[in-house]
Parts: structure tokens; C-alpha cells; sequence
């Protein structure tokens, strides 16, 4: 006996025929889930929507197993598998986790290339030569210790500087200005 043709995976033009074998092959795929989960005894959910084809979109979901409790146990377990990492394990990916992943290998990556931690030439070194690098290294964070608290410093002045310079001036605060204006009414009066 010859083995059967493939069948060609496309639409069915006949709106019967096709709602007919939607029909059948979705008791098919609830047998299957149902034999899956009872033979290796494991949760097995699906989420079928029923197309409407003159409009293009879902008009029905159904789900299995039609006990709803059920169905959210099973769910609510596979949406909190995808943020546990178990080693060994395969893990879940939808497009934007496997986006992200890979856009943080590259910056990882990346950023190793420009700061390396670690060169091979150091291997090679001597015990003199070594002890010559960690003072090297001792005296670089010394100098880069006092620069971070000079800049703190500075930064400090200019802070109070510019607290200092926001103050209004009047003649209790500082008495060397003699004469001020004051606007009032869209007039200007000085007084000494």
C-alpha cells in the first residue's frame, strides 16, 4: 500500500467544508491533550479561537480543560515558570525576552571588549614585576580618591555660592547698599 499524499497546508475555499473540519479537528486536538496529560501525567491547557472569516478577527475563545479553576491553575503555573530560571531546564521565550536577552549579551559583550579585566600579559609577569603593578594600581586610586574629593569640594562652593547669590538682598542683610529701587504700580522710586 502506497503512502498517503501530503496534504497541502492552505485555506479551504468552502466556508462548510472548512467550519466542518475546524469542527473535527478540534475534537481531535482535546482528545490528544486529554491522552497527553492522562498517559505522561502532566498539565496540558489550550486556547482555540474560532475565526470569523467575514470580519477577519476571533469571535470565540474556548479553552481546555473546561473547568476554569482548572484552566487558571495551569495557566497561572506556566506564566510563573517563564520567570523562574531552573538549571538544566529549557527556558521560555516569548520575542521581547529573547530580544532583550540578546541586546544585553551585545552591550555585555561590547563593554568587555572596551574594559577588559583581565590581560594575558600579566601571566607572564615576575614577582618583582608584580609588586611593582600593585603599587602602580595603590597609587592610581590614591590620585583617583583625591581628585573624586576635590570635585566633591568644588561642587560644595559652587552649591553654597549659588544658594548665596539667589538671596535678595535688603538693608538688614547687607547694609553697604545705600540705595535701592523699588517697583511698584509700573512706577520706580529710589530712596537712600
Amino acid at each position: 500500500m502506497p503512502p498517503r499524499a501530503r496534504r497541502s497546508l492552505e485555506l479551504i475555499p468552502n466556508e462548510i467544508a472548512r467550519k466542518m473540519t475546524f469542527r473535527k479537528r478540534k475534537k481531535s486536538i482535546y482528545k490528544k491533550a486529554d491522552e497527553l496529560s492522562k498517559l505522561c501525567d502532566i498539565d496540558v491547557c489550550l486556547i482555540i479561537y474560532e475565526a470569523d472569516q467575514k470580519k477577519g478577527r476571533a469571535i470565540q475563545s474556548e479553552t481546555w480543560p473546561q473547568d476554569s479553576a482548572e484552566f487558571n491553575r495551569i495557566f497561572n503555573k506556566y506564566k510563573a515558570s517563564k520567570d523562574i530560571h531552573v538549571p538544566g531546564l529549557k527556558q521560555n521565550f516569548d520575542l521581547s525576552d529573547f530580544y532583550n536577552t540578546t541586546k544585553k549579551e551585545d552591550v555585555d559583550q561590547k563593554f568587555e571588549n572596551l574594559y577588559p579585566t583581565w590581560d594575558d600579559r600579566i601571566d607572564e609577569f615576575s614577582q618583582v614585576e608584580l609588586i611593582k603593578l600593585i603599587g602602580s594600581l595603590e597609587a592610581k586610586i590614591q590620585a583617583s580618591s583625591k581628585k573624586i574629593d576635590s570635585m566633591e569640594q568644588n561642587r560644595n562652593v559652587s552649591k553654597a555660592e549659588e544658594h548665596h547669590t539667589n538671596q535678595v538682598p535688603d538693608q538688614q542683610t547687607c547694609p553697604e547698599f545705600g540705595a535701592f529701587s523699588m517697583i511698584s504700580n509700573n512706577t520706580t522710586t529710589s530712596t537712600l
